[in-house]
Order: C-alpha cells, then structure tokens, then sequence
C-alpha cells in the first residue's frame, strides 16, 4: 500500500508552524546552524562547486500513526522517508532501474538460480560504531523476514541462509526465484544490527525500532512525539565525506494543505504532495525557491477496489464484471489524480516492461459502460427494484486520495442502482477490518508493485490463509492461479513475458480485484541546495537520504 497516514482536512495553520518551531529547536540542541529561510529571496549565483559541509535539511512528512521507524515492521509511507536517512541494504537503483551496489559490492547467481552469493562492503560500521559483518544480513533475514509482506514469497523457498567468512552472505533457496535480488534491495531489506537485537524476547516491540541503529548517513537523535523526529550526521557512514548536511529533522505536518503551505512559505526543503496537489504546487515553484521533480521511473502505485467473494453479491463473477464496467476510471483519473495517472491494462504494471503484456487490456475487456453493467446486473439476479439494486459498504482509508476516489466509485455505481455506503476509516481501523476480520464488502487502497510482481502483485491474488495486512483480503483462492504466479516468478530472465501474460489473463477473467489507475508520483524540493540532480538520481521507492546534498555558503 502506498500508506500515507491519514490526514486532518480542517486547515490549522499553527500546527505547522508548531511543527517547524520545535524542528528548529531540534537543529539547535545538536549545536547546528538556524534553518535557512527559504522563499525571501532568490537563491545568490553558485560559484562553488565542492559541497560545502554544514546546515539542515527539513523535511515535511505525515505523522499519521507512525508505530515504528524499522520498515520490516510497517510500510507506512512517512516511515518509508524516514528509513533512507538512518538505514542502508545491499543494493539500490538508479534513475533507469538499473542496480546499483550499497553494502554488497558485488553479487552472482548459480546457473540453476538457487544460489545467490553476496560480497560485503569491508569496513564498514552501525552509526554506533560497532562492526557490520555478513551475521547481521542473516540476522535480518532470519529473525525480521516473517515481518515484511514483501518476502513472503522467498521465505517458504529459503533452505539456508549461510556467512562463509564476515564479508560473504550466501542464500541458498530450493527452486529458482528470478525476483531474488529484487527483495534485498534497500528499500525491502533494510539491514538491522544483529549486536541491538539479538537476545531480545520480542524484537517486534524493541526500543530500537524506534530509535533505529543504522548504516545511513544520518543517525537517529530525537522523536519528539507529534512534532519532529530529528537524525544527525552518522560519523561512522562508510561513504565518507557524505553526508555533507549537519542533520535532516522531520517535520510532523499532519495535513496535506499545511504542508504544501509549508513549502511555498520556505518554512521546510522538501515534502511529497498528494496528486491533487501538484498543479498547486508547480504553480507555486514558479517564484525559483523550489521545484517539483517527477520521479520518471516510479514504483508501480495502483488504486484498487478489493471485493469480499466469500458472500453474496460478490461471489457472482458476472456481478464483479458489471461493478468494473460502471467504474468511470477516467473521470478518477482526472478528478482524483488530476490527470496525473494513467488507466491501469492489467494486473501487470506497465512500469515492468519486460513483463507487462498490453494484449490484456482492461480498457477493452472492461470498457465504462453502464448500460452493459446494468444488463450484467439483471442476469446475475440483481434486478432494479425500487430503484435499487443492492446495498454495498465501501471501505476506505479517509484521506486523500481514497476519500475522493471512494465518492467517485460511489456515484458511479448509485448510476446503476447501487446504494453505496461509504465508511472512511484510519489506517490501523482499515487494517483490521478488511485484512484481519475480513469483515467487509468492497475496499479501496493504493498498493505498490514495488520492482517486481513477486514484491507487490503477487499479494493480491494469491490463496491467503494467513492476515498479513494489504494482502489479498477477497477470499480468492485458485489452484490454476497460484500456478500461473509460481511459473511466472521461476520463469528465466528474458523469458517471463508469455508467463506473465497467462498471469494476466487469469486475473482479468476471475476479477477478485479492480485495478482502476497507475499514479504519477512527485516531489517538492528546495532550490536553495545544491547536488539535488546526484540526489534525485533513483528509480521505484527510493527517497531522497540527503547524503548528496549541500547548502553553499553566501
């Protein structure tokens, strides 16, 4: 899920300002520089070009309900953000997708594709000092693994996970995974101490999961509960002379609006802006103090309405087919998204382009069209009756985009005789509802695809026996399909696509989940720094760690 935490919707300008007066006292009591103000002035000439060293980057995120800073743990979107400053994994990507290495500095593949051998950066140390060694990969694998929703599909395949020497991890797996070095890149697999943890009754309510032991530029100093969480430069980072900032505080801004205010008044470098905000905040980068970057190669993230087949009206596979075709996709598209997005063809995200196979086109087997959902409607036994065909419950995380997206189902469906009842929830209330008691009709959430369909697809149509949340919650389970996904997954590289296709097919014709759009993503960043192109310089779910970044000096 693209998990941003709910959000405020009445203005209070006071709570931001609150929020970057307590972020500077953060900066103050690490003895770093006053916040530099942004949006007084245009930035002066750059006559430097070696990165100057010093000041504060302040960045503006929902606090939502933050339950913890390890994202093994949570994928809430605000965490996310956070784990790039404090952790590091093995790999990364650049701007095109391509890996690139972080603590491993070189890896290889058996011939068979079960043996995957990782070498370790040497040298390197946690932000306390202590040694990292290939022990605390396994550590992490072994020990917070069953946590994350995004290895599911690797744990069941693991025989053994192996350190030959400090420097070397090997895992070994009982039938070939292509997606494997997909799920240990930084932002699935971020990298625990194995000297924090080890011993620890519970490590699911460790103190450092929140207040984190890393291998990021920055290390964790403060969380200021409903205010600022504040890193300061990690002297131990292994990629010396970065960081070149003092510290990077987290602002706690609690409404989309107020963070959007936040920028345009200088008051913080850097936040993400919900789609309905973009335009706004392109019009407010006119005056140079900041600009709004597109992330080119983003991580699939994809609307969805999840349905309850385990009960009528859902379980009717002609009843699923009408609801998609009353679904006016393009006027979500350009009212919920302002026209940042794209419809979504299949199961398969386009983004994954040697995968995605646009024979399976959603917008021709699925076309909008109420009078069709109607006739659909009448043949599943669902006659217009007073009007009325039936009474659904929408479930939804209440903030943006969901609440807009679940008013625009919601009207589209009322045209063909749907009563529907929304029910706008918090994330902690949604979770339990739709993934652990399965106690709803139809859902909406935003899931992302991650690099691959094994990270963020496969989730939501494979059998799930299980109550992990964004996880398939419909109650579909088919033999034909978990074979299809198994195939698709083991498949050699260079030759998934006509696996992928089949995966494709199978979905659209049983149709337990709607897949509505493809999102544009976007980021607000501050002018006034320098080193922002080496910065933005990622693909799919990374965010910036502000490792690159500078302030020159006047």
């Amino acid at each position: 899920m693209s998990k941003n935490p709910p959000q405020d919707q009445t203005p209070n300008t006071s709570r931001a300002r609150g929020a970057f007066v307590q972020a500077r006292r953060g900066v103050l009591a690490v003895g770093a520089a006053m916040v530099l103000c942004l949006g007084l002035s245009a930035p002066d000439a750059r006559a430097q070009d070696r990165p100057q060293r010093g000041g504060t980057v302040i960045a503006a995120v929902d606090p939502g309900a933050i339950p913890s800073l390890n994202t093994h743990l949570t994928s809430v979107t605000a965490a996310l953000f956070i784990a790039d400053v404090w952790a590091d994994g093995l790999m990364t990507y650049d701007r095109h997708g391509k890996r690139l290495p972080r603590l491993a500095t070189e890896w290889s593949v058996s011939p068979d594709g079960k043996v995957y051998s990782f070498k370790l950066r040497q040298g390197v140390k946690w932000s306390d000092g202590q040694p990292f060694t290939a022990a605390d990969v396994v550590f992490t694998l072994n020990n917070f693994a069953k946590f994350n929703t995004y290895l599911g599909k690797l744990l069941p395949l693991v025989v053994s996970a192996e350190t030959p020497d400090p420097h070397t991890f090997v895992l070994t797996l009982k039938e070939p995974l292509t997606a494997t070095l997909d799920l240990f890149d930084k932002e699935v697999f971020p990298l625990l101490p194995k000297h924090v943890y080890e011993g620890s009754a519970d490590l699911a309510t460790h103190p450092a999961n929140r207040a984190p032991v890393g291998l990021g530029p920055f290390k964790f100093q403060t969380w200021d509960s409903g205010r600022a969480i504040t890193f300061v430069r990690n002297p131990h980072y292994w990629e010396q002379p970065k960081p070149y900032l003092d510290s990077v505080v987290f602002a706690l801004i609690p409404n989309a609006q107020q963070r959007l205010n936040a920028m345009m008044r200088g008051e913080v470098h850097w936040f993400r802006p919900e789609a309905v905000q973009v335009p706004a905040a392109k019009g407010g980068a006119a005056a140079g103090h900041y600009k709004v970057v597109r992330i080119e190669n983003n991580a699939p993230e994809r609307p969805i309405v999840d349905m309850n087949m385990r009960k009528p009206p859902f379980d009717n596979l002609k009843v699923r087919q009408a609801l998609f075709q009353a679904i006016d996709r393009q006027r979500i598209i350009a009212d919920a998204y302002q026209g940042l997005a794209t419809t979504a063809q299949n199961a398969i995200p386009s983004q994954f382009k040697d995968l995605f196979d646009p024979s399976v086109d959603y917008d021709k087997l699925y076309p909008y069209d109420p009078k069709k959902a109607g006739a659909l409607l009448d043949e599943a036994g669902y006659p217009l009756k007073d009007g009325k065909r039936m009474t659904v419950e929408l479930t939804y995380p209440a903030f943006p985009p969901y609440d807009s997206i679940s008013k625009l189902v919601q009207s589209s469906w009322a045209a063909v005789g749907i009563d529907v009842k929304l029910a706008g929830l918090d994330v902690q209330l949604f979770v339990d509802k739709v993934y652990k008691q399965n106690a709803f009709d139809a859902s909406i959430v935003s899931l992302t695809g991650r690099t691959n369909p094994v990270l963020g697809v496969d989730r939501s149509y494979v059998c799930n026996k299980g109550k992990l949340p964004f996880v398939n919650p419909t109650g579909y389970c088919s033999a034909e399909m978990d074979k299809a996904v198994a195939d698709a997954a083991a498949a050699p590289a260079g030759q998934q696509r006509a696996f992928y296709r089949r995966y494709a097919e199978i979905a659209a014709r049983d149709l337990n989940q709607l897949v509505l759009a493809s999102q544009q993503m976007h980021e607000a960043v501050s002018t006034r720094l320098e080193g922002l192109d080496a910065q933005f310089n990622f693909s799919y779910n990374t965010h910036p760690n502000w490792a690159e970044v500078w302030f020159p000096k006047k």
